[in-house]
C-alpha cells in the first residue's frame, strides 16, 4: 500500500508518513508509522514564535488508534527550540494528547469509552495503563466542566449526599431549568453555608442575580445561602423530602401500635413496614391483601395511612389559596386522632408552608434532584470508592448530566483528525 494513503487517512496537518514497519510492542505485533515534517521552520511551545533552527531533537512514539487487530504507534521526531523570549521550550505536537503519550484521537476514544466502561476494562481493551486511562478521562471531564455554558439558568436545586463513613456530606447543585434542560452543575464538600461559597464564585455573581427559584430540602444553610446570593429567588421545598418526613411519622405510628399490640394482632403488624409506607396504587396481588388486613385490624394505622395517601394532592394545585385550604382541611382531620407524630409533622409543615406553596406558581421538575442523588450514590457504589475526590466529583457530574454522558466517540475522533 502506498504511504500517501496512510498520510491521508491520518489527517495530521504538517506531517506525512515516510515509513511503515511491524515491530513488537507490549508483547504484541504493532504497526509503526514514521512521520516526517512538511515544513522547515519550528515553533516555540509558549509564545508560538517561528524559529528557523532547532536546538536539539529525539525520536518519540505515540500510541494511536488500532489498525485492524494491530496496535498502532506514530514515530515522530520531537524538537526543542531556543526561543529568544522564552528560552528552551519544546515544540508543540498538536496531535498528541496532554499528559499522555497517546494521540488526540485515541484520547477522545478513551474518554468516550470511560462513559460506558470501567477504567480497567478500557485499559485492557486499548492496551494502556490504568493510570493513563484515568488521567485522560479526568482531563477530558475537566475541560468540559471548565467550558460548559452556564447562561440561561433560572432555577437551581441543592441537595446533599452522604459520602463514606461518619457524618461526611457533599452538596449537589443542579440547574432545573435552562437551555439544556435539567443538569448537574457542581459537586462540593460539606453542607454548611460557607461550603457553598466555592460554587457561587464559580457560578458568577451576575448569573446568581437571574435565579428566580431555588429548590431545596428544609435545611437552613441551603436556604440562607440562596437568599443571600439570589435576592430575587423564591424557595421551593422539595416534595420528596417532605414526603420522607411524612413517611417517618407514619412509621412512628406503626411502632407505637406495635408496642401496644399483643397476641395475633402483633403478628399481623410485624414485618409490614414497607407495605405500609408504599403508595397504595403500587401495591398489587397478595401484598395488597396483606395491606388490607393490616389496616382492618387497627383504626389508627388506617387513618394514618389515609392521611398519608391524601397529602400528596397538596402538590396538584395551581392556586395557593386552594392549596392552603386543602392543608387546613388535612390538619383538621387530625383532631381527636391522638397521632402525635402526625401533629409534629403538621407543625413542621406549618412553619415551612410558604416554600411548599411556591410550587403552585412554578411547576419545576422536582424528580431530577432525587434522581441525581440516586445516580451519585450508584457511581460511588459501583466504583467501590475513589482515591481521587476530584475525579469522583467529575464522574458524578458526568453521570447526572444527560448531554455530558452521551456516547458519541467517532464524531469526536474525526473532529480531532481533521
Amino acid at each position: 500500500m502506498r504511504l500517501h494513503y496512510f498520510t491521508k487517512l491520518l489527517g495530521i496537518q504538517g506531517y506525512r508518513v515516510t515509513r511503515m514497519s511491524i515491530e513488537e510492542r507490549k508483547s504484541r505485533e504493532a504497526v509503526i508509522l514514521e512521520l516526517g515534517r512538511r515544513r522547515h521552520d519550528f515553533e516555540c511551545g509558549k509564545c508560538h514564535r517561528r524559529i528557523k533552527k532547532a536546538h536539539s531533537s529525539w525520536m518519540i512514539e505515540v500510541q494511536h488508534l488500532t489498525l485492524w487487530q494491530f496496535l498502532t504507534f506514530l514515530r515522530v521526531r520531537h524538537y526543542r527550540v531556543d526561543c529568544p523570549d522564552c528560552g528552551l521550550t519544546l515544540e508543540p505536537l498538536s496531535f498528541v494528547a496532554e499528559e499522555a503519550r497517546v494521540s488526540q484521537s485515541l484520547a477522545s476514544l478513551v474518554a468516550e469509552l470511560c462513559k460506558v466502561m470501567t477504567i480497567k476494562a478500557v485499559a485492557i481493551f486499548q492496551s494502556l495503563h490504568r493510570g493513563t486511562v484515568k488521567t485522560i478521562d479526568k482531563l477530558a471531564m475537566e475541560a468540559v466542566q471548565a467550558s460548559r455554558p452556564l447562561d440561561g439558568v433560572t432555577v437551581l436545586g441543592i441537595d446533599e449526599i452522604a459520602v463514606g463513613q461518619g457524618q461526611t456530606y457533599w452538596h449537589l447543585v443542579s440547574a432545573l431549568e435552562g437551555p439544556r434542560g435539567p443538569e448537574l452543575l457542581f459537586v462540593g464538600e460539606g453542607r454548611k453555608q460557607r461550603h457553598l461559597a466555592k460554587f457561587w464564585k464559580w457560578f458568577g455573581k451576575e448569573r446568581a442575580q437571574s435565579i428566580t427559584h431555588g429548590v431545596i430540602d428544609m435545611w437552613k444553610p441551603f436556604r440562607n445561602s440562596i437568599l443571600a446570593k439570589c435576592p430575587e429567588a423564591k424557595i421551593i421545598y422539595d416534595k420528596f423530602h417532605v414526603i420522607q418526613h411524612l413517611l417517618k411519622a407514619l412509621n412512628d405510628v406503626r411502632k407505637q401500635e406495635l408496642r401496644k399490640a399483643a397476641g395475633r394482632f402483633r403478628g399481623r403488624l410485624t414485618g409490614k413496614k414497607f407495605i405500609l409506607l408504599s403508595r397504595r396504587a403500587h401495591v398489587r396481588g397478595k401484598v395488597r391483601e396483606a395491606l388490607n388486613v393490616l389496616l382492618s385490624v387497627n383504626r389508627r394505622l388506617f387513618k394514618a395511612h389515609l392521611l398519608k395517601e391524601s397529602f400528596d394532592h397538596l402538590w396538584s394545585y395551581s392556586s395557593k389559596t386552594w392549596a392552603t385550604k386543602f392543608f387546613r382541611h388535612w390538619v383538621e382531620q387530625l383532631k381527636w386522632s391522638r397521632l402525635k407524630p402526625y401533629h409534629k409533622f403538621a407543625n413542621m409543615i406549618e412553619n415551612h408552608l410558604d416554600g411548599i406553596l411556591n410550587y403552585c406558581d412554578k411547576k419545576v421538575s422536582l424528580g431530577f434532584i432525587e434522581s441525581a442523588n440516586l445516580k451519585a450514590r450508584n457511581v460511588i457504589r459501583m466504583a467501590y470508592g475513589y482515591r481521587d475526590k476530584e475525579y469522583m466529583k467529575l464522574k458524578i457530574i458526568q453521570t447526572c448530566t444527560p448531554w455530558m454522558r452521551e456516547f458519541s466517540p467517532w464524531t469526536l475522533i474525526h473532529n480531532n483528525s481533521s
